[in-house]
């Protein structure tokens, strides 16, 4: 009981815990977005001054151009009217320029500007005043003054410098107007960005506040959870020892019965076989006596029957000896102390092979070692595990002189995994759990044996924490993986 109210102390304390941890997501989430919204106003900010910086140079460009092409103008006019020619400086430097940096106007014009036609009519004006105030000049410096001045008074040029005029100024006005709107929009955005800022700051110290309280509760639920914890452990320790004496009580029982009962067992057999062998005897002397007197004519056959049935008690007595054997095997296995150590197993596995040389051999079979990691476990458990496996895989191999069987081990996480294959008559799927039942076979019964070997392997694998499987298909051999977990040698340098 004491063990059920501290669990339930430790479930009421998480249920705490989860409202309080929705509380401080939601404020958690809260800040965040009033930390996106407030980064993405400063990335607004940014982005639009940037805008504005840009129109500002461009209205500069204008500017520049509009007085490149009035120093231009004006040199040429000082010229033609006064035939001077260091009036001429001032065009002959600028007046190569003009159309260059009106085709940089038309490059570099912002996104936001909408007077890209305007822009390739003030090229084209700019082009023809530059051809407009070149040709002046040219009539001028080629003794052609008249014509020159004639061309001044037409008042062509004079249109066209207007009509320039009116374009950039235009250009520029719409600069301004979109630099106004920007303006006026950062001017919004930045009183909203300092209403989340303080928002956000408020947020912030609700939230350290909401967090040192939750704090406290925490470390406060923590402190008694954590007794809570340490009286169910307590209880739960006294529990799991209790439980686990009766089951080593228990398993203890049934060994002492499994001992007791084949050597109940044991005994019987022994007299039976001890008075079979008399009646062998008493046999012999009565067929001998009656031969003698000839009273009997069929005496041969008379012996060939007490012969067949002295031969199925000895085999019933040698069978059921066996069985007691086995079980008594199991029985002492599940007594005996485990020892680990630290185990090469592929120099353990050729060990197991060379033992079995000679079945091999009349099987004329073949035997492959792969690699096989080292584990740290108990050696003779080991040792019976391989030997049965691989007994049982020559025991089952046809005898077609291509059989093979294949020994291999790996690594998976933590775990070792050995396989024992062979390429013999194989297992059929419906059998695959019984084969590991004790005195249960599969298949044809025309290979000696009573069922013991794979349930003595499977008792062994669980001892030692372990577990075992077959993969196999009727007609095309059998697999069997042996899957240890726990410690295993970190230095494979002993598998090498």
């Amino acid at each position: 009981m004491g063990a059920m109210k501290g669990v339930r102390d430790i479930v009421s304390l998480f249920s705490e815990s989860r409202r309080e941890a929705a509380l401080l997501g939601a404020a958690a989430i809260v800040l965040i977005i009033l930390a996106a919204f407030s980064f993405w106003l400063s990335h607004r900010l940014e982005n639009d001054a940037q805008k504005a910086a840009e129109l500002n140079r461009y209205s500069a460009k204008l500017g520049r151009a509009a007085r490149i092409m009035r120093t231009v103008e004006s040199s040429q006019r000082g010229y033609l009217l006064t035939g001077t020619e260091q009036y001429l400086r001032p065009y002959n430097e600028l007046h190569s320029q003009l159309l260059p940096q009106t085709r940089r106007l038309i490059e570099s014009a912002p996104e936001s500007l909408e007077g890209g036609d305007r822009l390739e009519v003030l090229l084209d004006l700019m082009t023809r005043k530059a051809d407009e105030m070149a040709a002046t000049v040219s009539d001028a410096t080629s003794d052609r003054r008249d014509a020159a001045l004639a061309r001044l008074k037409d008042n062509y040029g004079i249109k066209l410098s207007e009509q320039i005029e009116e374009h950039i100024t235009a250009l520029q006005d719409e600069a301004a107007e979109k630099r106004e709107d920007i303006e006026t929009t950062a001017a919004e955005l930045r009183e909203k960005k300092i209403i989340v800022d303080v928002v956000g700051g408020v947020a912030i110290l609700a939230f350290s506040f909401l967090s040192i309280w939750f704090l406290m509760r925490s470390n406060a639920a923590l402190v008694k959870a954590h007794g809570a914890l340490e009286r169910t452990n307590n209880d739960l320790e006294d529990i799991v020892m209790h439980r686990t004496a009766a089951l080593q009580r228990a398993n203890d029982e049934i060994q002492r019965f499994a001992y007791i009962v084949s050597h109940d067992l044991r005994s019987p057999l022994v007299n039976i076989m001890g008075f079979t062998s008399e009646l062998e005897t008493l046999r012999k002397e009565l067929f001998e006596r009656l031969e003698k007197a000839n009273a009997l004519a069929d005496t041969d056959e008379l012996g060939k029957d007490f012969d067949e049935a002295f031969g199925f008690i000895k085999s019933s007595i040698a069978r059921m000896d066996r069985l007691i054997n086995a079980i008594l095997k199991i029985s002492r296995q599940g007594s005996r102390p485990l020892h680990s150590e630290l185990i090469d197993a592929k120099a353990l596995v050729e060990t197991v092979v060379s033992n079995v040389a000679h079945q091999v051999r009349e099987k004329d079979a073949q035997i492959t070692i792969g690699d096989l990691p080292p584990i740290l476990s108990d050696r003779m458990s080991m040792e019976q595990i391989f030997s049965n496996l691989i007994e049982n895989a020559i025991k089952f191999l046809k005898n077609d002189g291509h059989g093979e069987i294949k020994i291999e081990g790996y690594l998976r996480g933590v775990d070792v995994v050995y396989s024992v294959s062979d390429n013999g008559r194989g297992i059929d799927p419906r059998d695959h759990q019984r084969i590991f039942e004790l005195f249960r076979r599969a298949g044809p019964q025309d290979v000696p044996g009573e069922g013991m070997g794979l349930a003595f392997v499977s008792a062994l694998v669980r001892r030692l924490g372990g577990s075992i499987a077959v993969e196999s298909v009727l007609g095309s051999g059998s697999t069997f993986k042996v899957t240890f977990p726990g410690t295993i040698a970190h230095n494979r340098g002993m598998a090498a």
